[in-house]
């Protein structure tokens, strides 16, 4: 169930959010940072996209949020898909010889149809970045085989924007801390 809800989430927080920073496009993947709140705690977010060329155009993107530090979403959407919004399907993320199985939800965005799932960060991450290849699978139907061609230096990319929005988010709370005691409308 906390899974569910995560995910649930991590596409809320993919329908919109505002970059606070770009880190550029490492190992063929963009990542940037997001921030929609600067006086609410742990509302950051670093996100890593790519997008694959063939049938739908797969894109690929990986979520780590401030609110849930040790969870990864990964989302993989696709324009051809006919998964609905909710939906829930038992599936395995294959990343070279490692695999996950996962209950994903099905989400929908922008004309695009996908799944989206959440992984152990401090597992996922580094074995992501070790691999050259991840399918997904529901039972025996391959779901989709993407490259991973630069997941390496992309990983690496996406720590250091991980650690940059934990570095600015202990900032912002310093500052909250220094003003709480002052209400925000003290007339109220």
């Amino acid at each position: 169930m906390k899974r569910a809800c995560v995910a649930a989430a991590i596409v809320v927080t993919m329908a919109s959010p505002v970059v606070a920073r770009d880190y550029g496009t490492v190992g063929g993947f963009d990542i940037m940072s997001s921030d929609n709140d600067p006086e609410t705690p742990n509302v950051g977010s670093c996100i890593m996209t790519t997008e694959y060329q063939g049938a739908g155009d797969t894109r690929l993107r990986i979520l780590r949020q401030l609110k849930d530090p040790d969870v990864i979403g990964v989302l993989v959407d696709n324009t051809n898909w006919s998964i609905k919004d909710g939906e829930s399907h038992k599936v395995s993320y294959h990343l070279d010889r490692f695999y996950y199985e996962r209950t994903a939800g099905g989400f929908e965005e922008g004309g695009r149809k996908g799944l989206v799932a959440a992984f152990p960060a401090d597992d996922f991450l580094p074995t992501f970045g070790k691999s050259s290849g991840f399918r997904i699978r529901k039972g025996d139907t391959t779901v989709d085989s993407l490259d991973l061609d630069g997941s390496g230096v992309a990983v690496q990319a996406f720590n250091r924007c991980w650690a940059n929005l934990k570095a600015d988010e202990a900032v912002k709370q310093r500052e909250r801390d220094r003003f709480k005691h002052i209400p925000k409308d003290p007339f109220k």
